[in-house]
């Protein structure tokens, strides 16, 4: 196995690619709400029931394939969908492959559907629809979690999507805004798919007329074209990832990949910085709209496309330390909003379980008698950097797999820092953007613990405050970070001073 520096590969995102797989499987299973009103004798046009196979190409290169096949049974019809990567990662081949089974109604209603997700720690889910409720069940490692949604719209498969634009009508500038259950967070969203006209293209070696589709969901645009008799030849999606139409044989070929992901998605820099050092960073920022990012605020002052960042002085926080009531709800009676910050931040979610009892125990145990709040939080930041073995993963990181698996890249120590701050009634969030490591920005993830004002701490790194090589663009979970897929690849930096 090729050694891995130990410390440029914890400067990457890895929730980026475990994005790009949910992302698929958004774009892919649930549409219109509008689809119970059409009638028809049969819903599935016979062309869906051959086996459909696709390659998966990033920047040209071969890395996947992706298959579905639609079978009826008695009361409706069983939908199997497996989708296969293999990308380099920091040097090293990662493999990442999904499962879906899913079950309808005759009238294509969702109704029950199984998921697997198998990556660095692997992933399955459950998932029931009863009446408006969803019930969905969680297991990941040794830890199994439930959740029930409501549901506004009763959500429906990818396959109904085809009749559905048919019927439409595939002219120019026609749009469907679709409801859609949104895997990554189990929330539900929409997506926004135009007809933006007619072109040929050629597939498995035929020229064929199609119509070319955008797709739209959080910012992120996504290519469709399809034929009138609605086979989806081609799909391009952000960072460079295709879905092309192929022979079964031709599909599941894989080879070893060439092009490291990391390095395509990371950003040159004309300045030669010193991380851990900075203090002061003076940056343009071009390529994208920065109004649909949170690159200003606390340390960052955006002033046009200029961009100041500071680091937060030590000494400034130990003056203005608010006290510490360690281990109490705070959120209970609105106390996050009477001290400058929303409530969520110190909030148990599925993924960030600060009430887990292995989550509060560790938390005290770490805290011991200490009451300083800085001291508390500098106590927490120093386990999570010394106890968790810096190895990059691809997965969905919820707190207690990481504290079962002790070990992880930015994203699972941020996490469980989350977690065992949140616990400590300490409000703590998610930043996600940009730090700096040998001439490049890298995508990473960090917390921001509140001090009177949200203050960059980096568990991952060993820093406390993070230096001004860190670049906040967006604060929040997974569903947040979504948003980074509209940006990857236009967002450009250029270094005016430092120091």
């Amino acid at each position: 196995m090729k050694k891995i520096s130990s410390k440029k590969f914890l400067y990457i995102l890895i929730t980026i690619f475990w994005i790009i797989t949910m992302t698929a499987l958004i774009m892919k299973h649930y549409v219109p709400e509008g689809l119970q009103r059409i009638s028809y004798t049969s819903p599935v046009p016979e062309e869906l029931y051959e086996e459909q196979w696709m390659g998966v190409y990033f920047r040209g290169q071969k890395v996947g394939y992706s298959y579905r096949k639609i079978t009826e049974i008695e009361d409706g019809y069983k939908i199997l969908d497996r989708f296969k990567v293999r990308l380099k990662v920091m040097g090293l081949d990662k493999d990442i492959e999904t499962v879906l089974d899913a079950y309808t109604n005759r009238s294509l209603r969702l109704e029950f559907f199984t998921f697997r997700l198998s990556a660095d720690v692997n992933m399955d889910i459950k998932g029931n629809i009863e009446g408006s409720t969803l019930l969905i069940t969680m297991k990941t490692g040794d830890v199994t979690s439930k959740k029930k949604i409501h549901l506004t719209e009763h959500p429906y498969l990818n396959l109904s999507i085809v009749p559905y634009i048919l019927m439409k009508g595939l002219k120019l500038g026609n749009t469907v805004t679709i409801p859609v259950m949104n895997p990554i967070d189990m929330s539900q969203e929409y997506i926004k798919v135009e007809v933006l006209g007619k072109e040929s293209l050629m597939s498995m070696g035929v020229r064929k007329h199609v119509y070319k589709l955008k797709r739209r969901f959080k910012g992120i645009e996504t290519m469709i074209w399809l034929t009138g008799k609605g086979e989806v030849l081609r799909e391009d999606s952000p960072m460079g990832f295709s879905l092309i139409k192929e022979a079964k044989e031709s599909a599941m070929q894989l080879t070893k990949p060439s092009i490291d992901v990391v390095a395509k998605v990371s950003i040159p820099f004309n300045l030669s910085l010193s991380p851990d050092t900075i203090k002061y960073l003076k940056i343009r920022l071009s390529g994208v709209d920065l109004k649909e990012l949170e690159v200003s605020g606390g340390r960052q002052r955006l002033n046009g496309d200029i961009l100041e960042i500071t680091k937060e002085s030590l000494e400034s926080m130990v003056k203005n330390n608010p006290p510490l009531t360690t281990h109490l709800p705070l959120s209970k009676g609105g106390k996050g909003e009477e001290r400058g910050f929303s409530d969520e931040y110190l909030t148990d979610t599925m993924f960030i379980q600060s009430k887990d009892p292995a989550i509060i125990e560790l938390s005290r145990e770490i805290i011991g008698e200490q009451k300083d709040l800085i001291e508390v939080t500098k106590l927490i930041h120093d386990w999570v950097y010394k106890n968790i073995k810096k190895v990059p993963m691809i997965t969905r990181p919820l707190a207690t797999d990481v504290l079962s698996m002790m070990q992880g890249d930015c994203n699972e120590h941020t996490v469980l820092f989350v977690a065992l701050s949140r616990s400590a009634g300490i409000p703590t969030r998610i930043a996600v953007g940009l730090t700096y490591q040998d001439g490049f920005f890298y995508y990473h993830a960090w917390p921001e613990v509140y001090f009177n004002e949200w203050v960059a701490v980096d568990p991952t790194l060993g820093q406390f405050p993070a230096d001004a090589s860190h670049i906040r663009l967006l604060t929040g979970d997974i569903d947040r970070q979504l948003q980074l897929l509209s940006i990857i690849g236009k967002l450009k930096l250029d270094g005016i001073e430092y120091r």
